[in-house]
């Protein structure tokens, strides 16, 4: 595992857009002089032109040269796109053997390449920095930017979410968290994924579980919340004039705690039985 250095460690300095558009030319730059970039047609600073024109088409914009963006390439987007795209070429070199050539030409080269490791190491160097932008992000292990969310939310977004059924439950909130944790959500995302966790207690409820561990007026506060602002559904008796920004965001998070206090006491109660 990575090791984080103090100031990383204790927060004490927010990464600037400029600060995370360095970080990322020196991510490169480390995989590149280590020949991570090879087998994909990256070596000592030559890029391939068909890496070029598979970027270019496959992103927003041009990244190449990653480390000679112009003022207005600089956006958090652009360095994601990015990080994201070069995960997806890195492979670690192994061995180091004499090759042939079809002119009979030997010469030493790698013998092949891992992309597993390539990719596991690139992703703790880059969750080394992107911790320290804004609220938090993380590289996932599947090549993903992923928002951590203010410190105060952290816990709840990142806690284990417990077997307990797969496919109405355990899946369902995984889906809804994944989702909620990618960035540039609208509105109306937003109300969709509340809605789904809406779904988790929904399904809890008819198959009698929900009783279980709640008394009915506190199974019924969970239920009002959602049909009273204009979530599930329609009429005149619903709330909306609030503000959603905000009020989403704390539903969601409302939501996803009960979930993980619900299925707690669920499962420490069946243990008993």
């Amino acid at each position: 595992m990575t090791r984080k250095y103090f100031s990383s460690r204790n927060k004490h300095k927010k990464l600037s857009l400029e600060d995370l558009y360095e970080k990322l030319q020196n991510l490169y730059l480390y995989f590149l002089d280590r020949d991570y970039f090879k087998e994909s047609g990256m070596k000592n600073k030559y890029v391939s032109d068909a890496i070029k024109y598979e970027a270019a088409v496959k992103l927003s914009f041009q990244p190449f040269p990653i480390t000679n963006w112009d003022f207005y390439s600089i956006t958090p987007e652009h360095i994601f796109d990015t990080i994201e795209y070069l995960f997806d070429k890195i492979s670690k070199p192994e061995g180091w053997i004499y090759h042939q050539n079809d002119g009979g030409f030997a010469y030493q080269d790698y013998e092949s390449y891992n992309k597993e490791l390539g990719q596991r190491e690139f992703q703790e160097m880059a969750n080394m920095f992107l911790n320290d932008f804004e609220d938090g992000y993380e590289l996932s292990s599947n090549g993903e930017i992923l928002s951590l969310g203010e410190d105060i939310v952290k816990e709840i977004l990142l806690a284990n979410i417990l077997p307990y059924e797969s496919e109405n439950v355990d899946s369902k909130i995984q889906h809804a968290v994944y989702k909620w944790r990618t960035r540039n959500l609208s509105l109306a995302d937003r109300k969709d994924i509340i809605r789904e966790l809406a779904d988790v207690f929904e399904w809890l409820k008819k198959t009698k579980n929900l009783e279980k561990v709640l008394d009915k007026k506190d199974d019924s506060l969970i239920f009002e919340l959602i049909n009273r602002f204009e979530i599930r559904h329609h009429n005149p008796s619903q709330k909306g004039n609030y503000d959603k920004n905000i009020w989403y965001s704390w539903m969601f998070h409302f939501y996803l705690a009960t979930y993980h206090a619900i299925i707690r006491l669920l499962i420490k109660n069946e243990e008993k039985v």
